[in-house]
């Protein structure tokens, strides 16, 4: 990994960039057929997406590329986790985004279109915490949201920010974490690291109606 690649706390200012880098993971193949204004709700998707995930997390770290010849500093990755005891201490990461939430709340109640989008995206929440319910039980933790940029895969960016969360993990008192993940993600790198493929639901309605398979890993720490 350069010389210029260090791990820094998630701020206000890094939430635009996280947001194209999901809409361009996760979005971008449901908008190629898509209309100019429903690209535009797929970009607030992806937008509410960093900030949800942001404001129920404890902490939040980015990988960022700092090289000097770079125009911009470039985000390569991130990790959001919640740490059970720093939650229960009230710590979280709602001042972060509480311009972003505003945003969405505004737009929610303007448009009937985006408002579907949410209450579906609701539905599929809730969905998962069912499936997640047992893991969350017996972990002191939860891996929230991990994400590298397309151009950043492979580069051992992944494994140094997901290195960074577990060891503030271990540091709450955690003995054990748990994520969910579906197969529109690259799962394959959980079972790489060894994790252990808790729960599964196969062939289920994930967002958006979209068919999807399931999965909750667990990890010890």
């Amino acid at each position: 990994m350069k010389d210029s690649v260090h791990l820094r706390a998630v701020r206000s200012s890094d939430i635009a960039q996280l947001a194209t880098i999901m809409f361009d993971t996760w979005y971008a193949q449901d908008s190629q057929e898509a209309t100019a204004q429903q690209r535009e709700l797929l970009h607030s998707m992806a937008l509410f997406d960093v900030a949800h995930y942001c404001e129920t997390s404890t902490h939040a770290m980015v990988a960022v590329d700092d090289d000097p010849h770079i125009p911009d500093m470039d985000i390569l990755g991130v990790a959001m986790w919640r740490n059970d005891t720093d939650w229960e201490q009230g710590i979280n990461q709602k001042d972060v985004v509480s311009n972003d939430l505003n945003a969405i709340v505004k737009l929610r109640s303007s448009s009937a279109q985006f408002n579907l989008m949410m209450e579906e995206f609701e539905a599929d929440a809730a969905r998962t915490l069912e499936l997640a319910e047992a893991a969350a039980q017996s972990s002191g933790a939860e891996l929230r949201l991990f994400m590298i940029a397309q151009h950043a895969r492979g580069l051992g960016v992944g494994k140094r920010l997901l290195g960074s969360a577990e060891s503030s993990m271990r540091l709450s008192g955690a003995q054990r974490y748990y994520l969910y993940t579906d197969s529109e993600c690259d799962y394959s790198f959980y079972d790489h690291r060894g994790m252990t493929r808790a729960t599964q639901a196969l062939q289920v309605p994930g967002p958006g109606g979209k068919i999807v398979d399931k999965y909750i890993y667990m990890q010890n720490l």
